[in-house]
C-alpha cells in the first residue's frame, strides 16, 4: 500500500463516518411537508457545545463516540506502517 492508496481508503472510511452521522441526524430531525429537516434546539446546543469543548474536557461518553469513529480507521493505519516498515527493509537490504 503506498500513500496515495492510503489516502483513498481513509477517504472510504471519513464518508463512512459522514453517512453513520447523516443518518443519525436525520433520524433525530423532524422533516417539514417539504422535506427540510428541523434539527431539534437540545441537539443544537448539545452539539454547539460539544464542538466548543476540547477533547480532554468532554465525558467519557463523547469520547468514547470519537474512540469507535476513529477505531474504523486504525487497521488501515496498522496495513500503512507495515507497508513502511517493509519498504523500508526492502532498501536497506
Amino acid at each position: 500500500m503506498n500513500k496515495q492508496e492510503l489516502i483513498e481508503l481513509l477517504a472510504d472510511k471519513e464518508h463512512d463516518s459522514w453517512a453513520r452521522w447523516q443518518s443519525y441526524l436525520f433520524s433525530r430531525c423532524p422533516f417539514t411537508l417539504e422535506g427540510d429537516a428541523i434539527i431539534p434546539r437540545e441537539l443544537v446546543q448539545r452539539w454547539k457545545r460539544q464542538i466548543n469543548t476540547p477533547y480532554a474536557e468532554l465525558s467519557e461518553q463523547e469520547k468514547q463516540s470519537d474512540r469507535n469513529e476513529v477505531a474504523h480507521i486504525v487497521p488501515l493505519i496498522d496495513t500503512y506502517v507495515s507497508w513502511l516498515r517493509k519498504e523500508t527493509n526492502d532498501q536497506t537490504t
